[in-house]
Parts: C-alpha cells; sequence; structure tokens
C-alpha cells in the first residue's frame, strides 16, 4: 500500500515538472518571436467606387533596442477583397522595395535604417475610375535619410497592386494632394540639392514642384526631385 502511494506522489510530482517546463517553453517561444503593432489601417477603393475596398495596414516590428530607443521593421501589406481571391496583392519590404529590410550593425547593438511609413491618402491620378494610394516612406542612417513619396494602385486586369510611381529626396520631402477635374495632381515640396550640392547646404531650402500624369506619361513641373518610373507597370 505504502509502494502503491509513493508511486502515484512521484507520478504526480513528475506530471507538474512536466507541465511546468512546457509552460515556461512556451513563454520562451513567445517571447522569442517578435510581435507585430499595426500602426494604420485604411480600405482604398483601389478597384473604383462601388467595388470591394482593400485593406491596407502598416506594422512595425521590434527587432531590438538599445539604452535608450527601440528599432523596428516598418512594413505596408495590402489585402486583396475576398471578391478577388483574398490573400495579401502587396507588400515592401517583399513584392516592392519602397522600405528596406532593417539590418543589426557589425559588432554594435544597432540596426539600420531607422524607419516611418505614412498612408497620407487616396486620390485618382489617372484617368478612369480607379483609385490610388499616397504613401510617404522615411528612412536615415547616419545622416540626414531620404523621403520618398509614392502612389500605390491596381495593374494591369486588377488583381495585384504595384508601385505606380514614386519620387525621392534627401533628408525630407512633403507632399500635398490638389483635386483636379482631369485628375488630381501632387504638390510635392522639400530641400532642392543640384547634383554637386552637399547634404548640409541644399541650393534651394524651400523649393517645389508638381507631380501630374497626363498624355499616358507622368509629368513634374519643374524637375527638382528624383522621378523613379517602375519597370513594370
Amino acid at each position: 500500500m505504502l509502494y502503491r502511494h509513493a508511486s502515484r506522489l512521484l507520478l504526480a510530482v513528475a506530471l507538474s515538472l512536466l507541465c511546468a517546463v512546457t509552460a515556461l517553453r512556451s513563454v520562451a517561444s513567445a517571447k522569442s518571436t517578435p510581435a507585430r503593432r499595426v500602426v494604420a489601417t485604411r480600405s482604398v477603393d483601389f478597384s473604383g467606387l462601388g467595388h470591394a475596398p482593400w485593406l491596407v495596414r502598416v506594422t512595425t516590428e521590434a527587432l531590438g533596442r538599445d539604452a535608450s530607443r527601440t528599432f523596428e521593421q516598418w512594413r505596408i501589406e495590402v489585402d486583396r477583397p475576398k471578391t478577388l481571391g483574398g490573400g495579401i496583392a502587396y507588400q515592401t519590404p517583399g513584392t516592392d522595395m519602397l522600405l528596406d529590410r532593417v539590418e543589426k550593425a557589425n559588432g554594435a547593438n544597432l540596426w539600420f535604417p531607422n524607419q516611418e511609413a505614412q498612408l497620407l491618402g487616396a486620390g485618382r491620378f489617372l484617368p478612369g475610375v480607379r483609385r490610388q494610394l499616397l504613401v510617404r516612406i522615411y528612412q536615415s542612417g547616419a545622416d540626414c535619410g531620404s523621403a520618398m513619396i509614392a502612389l500605390l494602385g491596381l495593374r494591369g486586369k486588377g488583381s495585384s497592386i504595384g508601385r505606380l510611381v514614386s519620387v525621392e529626396n534627401a533628408c525630407s520631402l512633403d507632399v500635398q494632394i490638389a483635386r483636379s477635374a482631369r485628375g488630381d495632381e501632387l504638390i510635392l515640396s522639400g530641400p532642392y540639392y543640384a547634383a554637386n550640392a552637399a547634404l548640409c547646404c541644399p541650393t534651394k531650402l524651400h523649393a517645389e514642384a508638381r507631380l501630374l500624369y497626363r498624355g499616358g506619361h507622368w509629368i513634374e513641373r519643374p524637375q527638382l526631385f528624383k522621378l523613379v518610373l517602375p519597370t513594370v507597370q
């Protein structure tokens, strides 16, 4: 009788230890898996008014930290409507490299580049009923960094999302949407750097240009900032 009691006691202790180890492993696994935080979401009528909207979200993922700050990987993702099959239709970094992949510096508890992404608004910048989404990206390393304004929209038959056009500038670049019956336009503003200008000393501190789509082409007037057209439209 005493032997049976001792055996049951040992079995209970063993089961308790097993449960404790399993719980600790689960906690350790959860801690080792970086959690994504949703920063912003927006429903966009990429297909046009009256069609199912596409969900756009901006997320961050903590990669590490030093004594004063947390280093994060920013992402932009677009979900395809269920009526078109669902799933992720666009992501950066991934299908597009609007955002770089953040990497750890050699021999230091630092990650680069520092990032920020914003969903600024939607408009009809191209002919037709489709709408496009305006986003702003800022990334920096050891200097003042770079800013990018980009338009995301439908490609081809309308089942995929891609970058339609983007504008880049050193240090900063701001944008406003100018509504127009002929098609919305972008008013770009920021420091202008000539080819030989140092980052500390812009050629013109406050410069302004307009970006519009006319006659099948993207046009920047005047040509002050770097216009980037994807190879696939």
